[in-house]
């Protein structure tokens, strides 16, 4: 097989922002605050968090997030999840929220990434009027979230079309797919309906071709409440095989 090629832009995000099993396991010195929770681990904790920390509480509150926008469209518990402000690209209104049943005009993280653990613990914790997770979320998972926003997150990097139709990176993501998705999702990747109330049956294809940053966060990280494993920790699945994945996975129905 011909060496595979990822898109020049994709490398200047992946070294810094996606950690892999085999290249790390700590990513502060042992001196930091936050060290007890900066491996991969917390990392997929906290991504999982982001996507929908409600299911990881008791006590989550039904009414809508102090924050979330009067005229936005969204209510009570979905308010709630971190994803549903910042979107699945963490873009927030520059991303694919920027309109549509999501938008809430909100900005996104990714400028977030680069300050310190405990100005964004702070802001976690009530730094930002109305945005006060610490009744809910244990220190531990903060400081997970901490983690992935400072670790986790990369910008989103839409699929060319050429590297839709790149045969080599289709047939990996294959493979990929046979040895990590196809026992829970099928063959054809239809046996999980993400939407049942819709007509017809919404599998993986479906999600990969219309969310795709939805896909590609849940292939990493994995799905918050379920066996799904991360293909970053669980897997140790580097970027190009993650993308692959997630090219294979447009071809489904």
């Amino acid at each position: 097989m011909n060496k595979l090629h990822l898109p020049s832009k994709i490398h200047s995000f992946v070294a810094a922002a996606i950690i892999t099993a085999a290249s790390a396991s700590i990513l502060y010195q042992t001196g930091s605050a936050h060290a007890e929770t900066d491996t991969v681990t917390g990392i997929k904790r906290g991504a999982q968090l982001y996507d929908n920390w409600t299911k990881f509480v008791k006590n989550a509150p039904e009414t809508n997030h102090p924050l979330y926008p009067e005229t936005s469209s969204k209510k009570g518990i979905a308010t709630q999840r971190c994803k549903e402000c910042h979107g699945w690209d963490y873009q927030g209104r520059e991303g694919r929220y920027k309109s549509g049943s999501h938008y809430t005009g909100i900005k996104g993280i990714l400028d977030q990434k680069d300050r310190k653990e405990n100005d964004i613990a702070a802001t976690l914790n009530g730094g930002l009027k109305g945005h006060d997770f610490s009744p809910y979320l244990t220190a531990a998972d903060q400081d997970a979230l901490v983690s992935f926003i400072r670790f986790g997150i990369s910008p989103f990097v839409a699929l060319s079309e050429k590297e839709s139709s790149d045969t080599e990176m289709r047939d990996l993501g294959k493979k990929e797919y046979a040895t990590h998705c196809a026992s829970c999702h099928g063959d054809d990747g239809l046996a999980i309906d993400f939407k049942p109330k819709a007509e017809g049956v919404q599998g993986i294809g479906y999600l990969a071709r219309e969310n795709p940053q939805e896909s590609i966060h849940k292939i990493r990280w994995g799905h918050p409440g379920s066996s799904m494993p991360s293909m970053v920790v669980d897997a140790g699945l580097d970027e190009v095989r993650i993308r692959s994945l997630l090219i294979y996975s447009t071809t489904l129905e």
